[in-house]
């Protein structure tokens, strides 16, 4: 049949549309700006801040505690900033007034100390003379009395907690003479720590902005490349709209193929049931005229009682299985014939074809508007990399130089400084080693004093030892008398100098009020900050420590956005105009397609109309005719007939055409009646086909037309809004590169954290570093001061306790004496 010829080609278009069709899906947009792949700026690594740890732990909050209490006044803020503006003034009574009003509490401890420097030569002197003139202790006698033993042990413990005390003190002259070097040596590495960290923010800020700047490739980039796939990415997206009207028409064409496919099927099995009911039709009637022959000559013989009846019967047993030149089939092969005539594959060869040419048509016609939008796409690039120049970062060149410079200078003096630390760092441990000694001499007398003393032993003749821890006692007095008023000297310098320093530099410098002395207005001749960097915002030291000190950027550290106006530098819309207008000018058309010409549907039109009048109903009365001959029930008739029969031949006769009947029907049933039931299927099946073609015709028909109706009416359409749709595509690419770029510069550009940590390792190394172990140090070496007074006192009674006497005393020792009974002996 022609149309099993023709559905081969048709199921091949089917996989072809349907691949088409899997394909249009995957390419769901042609926009995927948000796969932009931007750079993040890369974290700048720096050095490491220094800790705020003087090392000296609970010595330092204790010599901050002291200091507080010495100085409870307020950072005299205003005072400063009279003093720095008008510097004539400090020589006025009231300032004067003021600032010994502040000073108060460093005052007091002054006199206390200049009391304590005069007094104590003048005392030591007055007490040498009286003892070799044999007053204060200066004779060599001692009285014995009862009490000796309790003073002499209450000397002995106040002795070793005042000696103790002295200890304390003395292990933090040394840790703290020890940590102000180490600190000092660690000064220089902190300081080019900080320079470095310094200058490399200022290097990478720029670099920074060329990154963002340069990252704008990226979008351009993507750009272009979807300009050169203009044609798949636009292009399928047109497929992917119009096919979606396209599938419908071609799903109906699919269908109604496929029930044409399996009406040719069907066709073919009817003409193979025909031709093999026609084969076994000769063959049944052939055997049954020669049966019905020889059941006439036996029921017509003369011994044959009763069998005339029976010869009506033979008369209407008939088979008639004539199903030559039936008109349905030839009528169903013509309406076939009209569907091939039809066409449809072209029909839907042609759709496929017009939504297969779509991507080349639209790249041969967007070449220009490709190429007009590709030039400008280098002057965007250009306009972008305007922004570096709009922010003048220059300046940061030669602040790099000038820090390097201050580096290198500074390297210079480092081993001169470092060569007198070494100097301060002896003459501290002198200084420490002179009060160890007095310690050292308290604690060789009271180890020695008591191991050589006997309790009962008289004055002038107490043990060596003994007489020895006396005399280091004495020792220790004479060196406490010789030096502590040069060393509270040094104290009460250190003690005003370092004391101040901490009260007016590093404690204001910790709570940021140093830092507002700096803002104030006019404390700087025509210094301005903000007029400076030329921003309406007062821009405060304060504000700008806090700010880096939060690591927040430049641009909201400076106020950066009243200098440069960054939503006009990024507008998209200043760099994307060109390409809209180049896109506007650019006009797509894709060529007409009629996707069922006036043949195909005349054609299709016949087809319908001649489907409408084939009836079956013959073919279906011929299968029905069929059925009602029964062979069975006249073979039973014939036996019945056979048992009312005398004659024995004439019997056996007519039980062998029975026999030979029922065997003919179980041939028939088993050869004819499975293909009159195939029969019957197939016809009925081609008859709902036949009837349902005008229904298909129709709906085939109605698809099309509405599938061209689209093409016709919304092509153009779908076209303006599928490439406005790219083309906005192609925006969001830099308006995500614009708002990564703000973000960029606005958040992350020039993060001045390394900054506000300069600021902090000044602190560090001056304060924490230098003011903190210089206060520990004069803390420790006035401790000791204040303890050797009582150390003197306490050390020069108890040698007394302990030194051989010349002069001997009574021990007075008395016993209260009873007299013993007398024994009285009885006779």
């Amino acid at each position: 049949m022609a149309v099993c010829l023709w559905s081969p080609s048709l199921l091949g278009l089917a996989l072809v549309t349907v691949l088409g069709f899997c394909d249009g899906q995957q390419v769901s947009s042609s926009c995927s700006s948000k796969q932009l792949a931007l750079d993040n700026l890369k974290d700048t690594v720096y050095w490491p801040a220094p800790s705020n740890d003087s090392g000296l732990g609970p010595l330092s909050s204790f010599v901050q505690s002291f200091l507080g209490t010495v100085q409870p006044n307020p950072f005299p803020k205003d005072l400063l900033v009279e003093v720095i503006k008008d510097t004539t003034l400090i020589t006025h009574k009231e300032t004067t007034l003021k600032i010994l009003q502040y000073e108060v509490g460093f005052l007091v401890c002054t006199a206390i100390g200049v009391l304590f420097i005069v007094l104590v030569p003048v005392v030591g002197y007055f007490f040498a003379c009286c003892r070799c003139c044999g007053n204060c202790g200066g004779r060599m006698h001692q009285e014995q009395t009862k009490s000796i033993p309790c003073r002499r042990r209450c000397l002995y413990l106040a002795t070793v907690v005042i000696t103790a005390i002295l200890l304390v003190g003395n292990i933090c002259m040394f840790l703290s003479n020890a940590k102000f070097t180490v600190n000092f040596n660690q000064s220089p590495e902190v300081f080019n720590n900080t320079v470095d960290n310094l200058d490399t923010f200022v290097t990478t800020v720029p670099q920074q902005i060329d990154t963002v700047v340069n990252e704008s490739s990226s979008a351009v980039n993507a750009v272009q490349k979807n300009l050169d796939d203009i044609g798949p990415l636009l292009g399928r997206r047109l497929q992917q709209v119009l096919n979606t009207s396209f599938q419908l028409a071609l799903n109906t064409v699919l269908n109604i193929s496929q029930e044409l496919n399996g009406a040719s099927f069907q066709v073919g099995r009817l003409n193979h049931t025909l031709q093999s009911l026609q084969s076994k039709q000769v063959e049944l009637q052939n055997n049954f005229t020669s049966l019905i022959g020889q059941i006439n000559s036996t029921l017509q013989k003369v011994n044959c009682t009763n069998c005339s009846n029976f010869l009506s019967q033979l008369e209407g047993l008939t088979f008639d299985l004539d199903f030559n030149g039936i008109s349905q089939l030839n009528e169903l092969q013509l309406v076939l014939k009209s569907a091939e005539q039809a066409n449809l594959s072209s029909a839907a060869n042609t759709g496929q074809d017009f939504l297969n040419s779509i991507p080349q048509k639209v790249t041969e016609q967007s070449n220009d508007m490709v190429n007009e939008s590709k030039k400008q796409l280098q002057e965007i690039e250009k306009q972008i990399s305007q922004v570096s120049k709009d922010i003048d970062l220059h300046n940061l060149t030669f602040i790099s130089e000038d820090l390097q410079k201050v580096r290198k200078e500074a390297g210079q003096y480092f081993p001169d400084i470092l060569k007198i630390d070494n100097y301060r760092w002896i003459a501290g441990l002198v200084l420490s080693s002179v009060v160890l000694l007095v310690v050292v001499c308290n604690i060789l007398g009271l180890l020695l004093g008591p191991i050589g003393l006997k309790s009962r032993a008289d004055p002038t003749q107490r043990s060596g030892m003994a007489d020895c821890g006396g005399m280091f006692f004495m020792v220790g007095a004479g060196f406490s008398f010789l030096f502590s008023w040069l060393f509270m000297l040094v104290v009460l310098i250190l003690f005003l100098a370092g004391g101040n320093i901490y009260t007016l530099v590093c404690r204001p410098w910790g709570n940021q009020e140093l830092l507002q002395v700096i803002d104030t207005p006019g404390l700087i001749p025509n210094f301005q900050l903000s007029t400076i960097l030329g921003v309406k915002s007062n821009l405060t030291f304060t504000k700008l420590y806090k700010d880096c000190h939060d690591n927040m950027s430049l641009w909201k550290t400076l106020h950066l956005s009243e200098l440069i106006d960054l939503d006009s530098l990024l507008n998209v819309s200043t760099y994307t105009g060109q390409i809209e207008a180049a896109f506007d000018m650019d006009n797509i058309t894709l060529p007409p397609v009629t996707l069922l010409g006036a043949a195909a549907r005349s054609q299709l039109t016949n087809m319908s109309n001649m489907a409408k009048h084939i009836d079956f109903t013959n073919v279906t009365q011929k299968i029905n005719y069929f059925y009602q001959a029964d062979l069975n029930s006249k073979a039973n008739s014939l036996e019945a007939l056979a048992a009312t029969v005398n004659d024995h031949g004439v019997k056996s006769e007519l039980q062998n055409n029975a026999y030979d009947m029922r065997r003919l029907n179980n041939w028939t049933q088993t050869n004819i009646t499975p293909l009159l039931v195939d029969l019957n299927s197939i016809v009925t099946n081609l008859s709902a086909f036949s009837s349902g073609i005008p229904g298909m015709v129709n709906n085939v028909v109605s698809e099309v037309d509405n599938a061209q109706t689209f093409i016709n009416t919304n092509t153009s359409g779908v076209i303006k809004t599928e490439s406005k749709a790219f083309l906005n595509c192609q925006i969001r690419y830099f308006e995500t590169y614009a708002d990564w770029a703000k973000t960029a510069i606005t958040q992350d550009v020039g993060r001045c954290r390394p900054v506000a940590d300069a600021v902090d390792a000044a602190e560090v190394v001056m304060c924490s570093y230098l003011v903190e172990t210089m206060n520990g140090f004069w803390f420790s070496l006035g401790w000791c001061m204040a303890f050797l007074l009582p150390s003197i006192i306490l050390s020069i009674k108890l040698a007394k306790f302990y030194r051989r006497m010349k002069y001997t005393d009574v021990y007075e020792d008395h016993i209260p004496m009873t007299d013993m009974p007398r024994a009285v002996v009885k006779r």
